[in-house]
């Protein structure tokens, strides 16, 4: 491996590369709604960069870039990552674009992008003899681990918000996994989870606290690199929740530059729903409005009210010259249509949120000659909402 150590995204301190780091021990949790001392996993990209020039990377799956990965080896389970980059042509003259692209993670073994994550949390689990594990998710987190969990045969704790869809609990249960569904939101379903993983020692799956999560997720950016020639888009659109999974794709594509496998970076775009916008607001310096509490929207999977990866989205923001937007859940669904009816990609709601994004920032400023990619994260169908 080359990880050479850990930083605190917050203050800053330096940890060793240690795989049963979590949070940074000065600043924990953050209080009073502050952010949380997440940490960032740190490597001699020199060293990476020679071992990519000899490295086998004949591999499909995302551990075809290990050099720039926590583990030492593939881990067990399911094949995560190798999704494809899909041309839309139609959506792009629509738009005026030059091009665009989906970046399809429904390609996936539980048809979303939290597999990637999820790999890498089974590889470092099984490294420590660590076989039962856990997450907090509104849906697509907790499936993509109870899949990787009951195709190891491990067992599987997932906390899911009082709306989690009666689809969703349907397939976890389908999965044999231990279901605990909260009173309250996701952000309490999230508390719940961590104090149980603490008391039982359970292996951590959620993305937001643990550091080398974002690793596996950032490789859709190393894919994209690669899938592109190395020429980068102007644009690159994901749904943001947490935080942690722009955050983690702007990382990669940082890594890939610095790596000399693209030539710029591209501008991230990150969408949240209008009714909780929590980033948008921050970003964008501004009060949030309204009864943020008692707001609710169909795009369930980023309704966070408090994004625990708030600082990494943020510093990659700054990085990209990137911009937060917002859509309504009417643009969501118009969006979600159009991606089936012009690209022919099934997405879930939450995920049509970046062609709604998209469509948002052409309001706002040109896009004529430009290309972007999205990334559509989940392509699971329910009765959201």
């Amino acid at each position: 491996m080359f990880v050479t150590g850990l930083r605190c995204l917050r203050c800053g301190r330096r940890y060793p590369a240690e795989l049963r780091a979590y949070l940074c021990e000065a600043c924990g949790e953050g209080v009073a709604g502050g952010d949380p001392g997440i940490l960032d996993v740190e490597y001699d990209y020199d060293g990476a960069a020679r071992r990519f020039a000899t490295f086998d990377g004949a591999r499909d799956d995302l551990f075809r870039y290990l050099p720039v990965l926590p583990v030492g080896e593939p881990g067990p389970g399911l094949p995560a990552g190798g999704t494809p980059l899909i041309p839309a042509p139609r959506l792009a003259a629509r738009l005026g674009l030059r091009a665009l692209y989906i970046k399809d993670e429904t390609r996936n073994p539980t048809r979303c992008l939290k597999d990637r994550a999820t790999a890498i949390a089974v590889a470092i689990a099984e490294s420590l003899g660590r076989r039962e594990v856990y997450c907090a998710s509104a849906g697509n987190a907790a499936i993509s681990l109870a899949g990787f969990a009951a195709h190891l045969g491990w067992p599987c704790h997932v906390f899911v918000p009082s709306y989690a869809s009666r689809v969703r609990l349907d397939w976890l249960r389908r999965y044999g996994a231990d279901v605990r569904v909260s009173a309250g939101d996701y952000d309490q379903a999230f508390a719940e989870a961590e104090a149980a993983g603490r008391e039982h020692g359970w292996y951590s799956r959620n993305c937001a606290y643990n550091p080398f999560l974002v690793e596996g997720k950032k490789t859709a950016a190393l894919e994209i690199a690669d899938q592109l020639g190395g020429r980068a888009p102007d644009w690159v659109v994901a749904p943001v929740g947490d935080g942690c999974t722009l955050g983690a794709i702007g990382k990669g594509f940082r890594e890939a530059r610095r790596l000399g496998r693209l030539d710029a970076l591209p501008r991230l775009l990150g969408v949240q729903a209008e009714a909780v916008r929590p980033l948008v607001d921050r970003h964008r310096g501004e009060s949030p409005s309204g009864d943020v509490a008692a707001a609710t929207t169909r795009a369930h999977s980023i309704a966070v009210r408090r994004p625990r990866n708030a600082l990494r989205l943020l510093g990659e923001l700054d990085a990209s010259e990137g911009r937060m937007v917002a859509a309504p859940d009417d643009a969501i669904a118009e969006a979600q249509r159009l991606l089936a009816e012009e690209a022919g990609i099934v997405a879930e709601f939450t995920s049509a949120a970046t062609l709604a994004g998209l469509i948002r920032l052409r309001d706002e400023m040109p896009l004529d000659g430009r290309t972007a990619v999205l990334v559509v994260t989940g392509g699971r169908l329910d009765e959201e909402g």
